[in-house]
């Protein structure tokens, strides 16, 4: 009986301050009226001030860009909601970034962009979580820089690549990439991809051109793709993915590679 009292005096404490109430993880209470940092309401945005920022419904640009991120140590709660744009010519991305750090996208899509996010210039430490970006011009998800994280997206029926990243040290875990038009997941540096359900990209399903390891994938390609393929020198650690389908299922070429216990190949 106390801990009810308690707990309804704090919500009782939320509606009169209009102020979140943390919880554990990324749950939080907004109270009726109020909200948490600050709220985007239209397009294009730029977010030129470090802290936490969020949608407040769909959010359609007719031209142009979407939501630029100019400095470091930004949060951006899509909230659920979607971004919508338009391509021009590769130049439109619906969330962009240029050399920042500390940055989490999360909770939301980002649909018919050039770019569904475009981080790049040697960005680091960023973060994009369960995010979906589909039926974009070009690739859904691109990060250059150092030390991302891609976690627990949807990266579909975009026209270049499903998830993109460029220079080392990224992490690409749980995300779910099919019907791209080039590659699904396409890593130029060293990454580790783990746990990842990826499915019929033109050209390769997954590929790491660098070094670094490829565990506990699901990967499916059709005739004329190639299921998991290697660039560069390595070493590439492979263990416990599965191959399937019509397709070329592994290509090593000249890279130093350790194979675990896969299936497929």
């Amino acid at each position: 009986m106390k801990r009810k009292y308690w707990l309804l005096l704090l919500v009782f404490a939320v509606l009169l301050n209009g102020s979140p109430v943390l919880a554990d993880g990324d749950f939080y209470v907004v109270a009726v009226g109020g909200g948490v940092g600050t709220r985007i309401n239209s397009l294009p945005y730029a977010i030129n001030n470090p802290g936490f920022y969020y949608l407040g419904g769909n959010l359609n640009a007719p031209s142009g860009g979407g939501i630029s991120i100019n400095t470091n140590n930004v949060t951006l709660d899509l909230m659920g909601f979607t971004i919508s744009g338009t391509s021009n010519a590769g130049n439109n991305s619906g969330i962009y970034l240029n050399s920042k750090k500390n940055v989490e996208i999360r909770n939301g899509s980002l649909i018919g962009w050039d770019y569904g996010i475009k981080a790049e210039n040697s960005c680091a430490n960023n973060r994009v979580i369960n995010v979906r970006a589909e039926n974009n011009h070009s690739t859904g998800i691109l990060l250059n820089g150092y030390s991302h994280l891609v976690k627990g997206c949807t990266s579909s029926d975009n026209s270049y690549n499903g998830i993109e990243v460029y220079l080392g040290g990224a992490t690409i875990s749980g995300n779910v990439v099919n019907n791209n038009g080039n590659a699904g997941i396409y890593v130029y540096g060293i990454a580790t991809i783990t746990g990842n359900t990826v499915s019929n990209a033109s050209w390769m399903v997954i590929w790491l051109n660098g070094a670094g390891s490829i565990i506990g994938n699901t990967v499916s390609c059709d005739s004329g793709q190639t299921g998991i393929g290697l660039g560069g020198t390595g070493p590439v650690m492979l263990d416990q993915n599965t191959v399937a389908g019509v397709g070329t299922h592994f290509s090593p070429g000249s890279v130093t590679n350790v194979k675990g216990t896969n299936a497929g190949f």
